[in-house]
């Protein structure tokens, strides 16, 4: 790893003695207070943007226009979402490793080029399919839904004209989980839902609508930032604002989310927590890695009874 990672080891104790003062004095509170009587106090703490006042699902409008702006560069492998490219390094090993963990795939097939063949899995918040293409070139038959249209014709688009080969195993529907799982509960292996927490305000709709896919004995893999003051200092502040890889209010700290709120919620629905991993994103070298702790981003993985 590169001196990249040293900042980050040295900024996690830092940010963790920053967010034990601001919970002691409730300077949470008084920022969201202060942002929202007088606009951007800190910066990307509060997501001030419209909301519904009765939503019906997980999705709002606002972050999918806000996501539609990013189109353009889905599939730029070397532009603003590279780091999305690389980031199978970590996020298909978590399906592959958990599945062969929990029985469904044989451990001795985690190392073959079709080692998914069979799983039948659902990716809920699918985006330009980056990740479904990913799992199907393993062997995985892979649904794909996303509510914005725009992203699923660029799925689409992608899959009819780069990767022609996996049109058998792919099909996106432009469409929430939460309808999809009206017509399709306990069908699914797995339930992937990466790197959409951090964009839902209603977050036990997706989580029971995820759970509700899947088949007794199915998994359920979450990949998304913690809700910590380093996430925010790298994800916002970093990526964001200094660095302006990543569009401005893609992300807001008060949507990011522990994996022990992930975990109560899940096990309302039925499920047992299985694993929770911790990744860092190497951006120097544009690499992911599995690390020890979850203090910026983690993947999930739960099971349903």
């Amino acid at each position: 790893m590169s001196l990249y990672y040293g900042l980050y080891v040295m900024l996690v104790p830092v940010f963790k003695l920053v967010e034990m003062v601001m919970r002691a004095l409730k300077l949470d509170l008084v920022a969201k207070v202060l942002e929202t009587r007088f606009g951007i106090f800190i910066i990307g703490l509060h997501d001030s943007r419209p909301k519904e006042s009765a939503p019906k699902d997980s999705v709002s409008k606002t972050e999918i226009d806000h996501l539609s702006k990013m189109v353009n560069f889905w599939w730029d492998k070397n532009g603003p979402a590279k780091m999305l490219h690389t980031f199978y390094q970590v996020r298909v090993p978590l399906v592959v490793d958990g599945l062969a963990e929990t029985g469904r795939i044989a451990k001795a097939d985690t190392t073959k080029p079709d080692s998914l063949k069979g799983v039948r899995i659902l990716e809920a918040g699918c985006g330009g399919g980056v990740l479904a293409e990913d799992l199907a070139q393993l062997g995985a038959y892979v649904v794909g839904v996303d509510p914005g249209k725009d992203m699923i014709d660029l799925a689409n688009k992608h899959l009819e004209t780069e990767s022609v080969g996996l049109k058998n195993r792919i099909e996106y529907h432009a469409i929430t989980v939460e309808e999809h799982a009206k017509k399709f509960a306990g069908t699914y292996d797995a339930v992937v839902c990466s790197e959409v927490m951090e964009h839902v305000d209603e977050k036990e709709m997706i989580l029971e609508a995820c759970v509700r896919c899947l088949k007794p004995g199915g998994s359920l893999f979450i990949t998304t930032e913690n809700q910590t003051m380093v996430a925010w200092f790298f994800y916002i502040i970093l990526y964001e604002y200094i660095l302006r890889i990543i569009p401005k209010k893609s992300h807001f700290y008060e949507k990011f989310v522990s994996a022990d709120t992930v975990s109560a919620i899940t096990s309302k629905y039925g499920c047992k927590m299985h694993r929770v991993r911790g990744f860092f994103y190497d951006r120097p070298v544009n690499s992911w890695y599995f690390i020890d702790n979850q203090d910026c981003n983690y993947g999930l993985h739960v099971v349903k009874r």
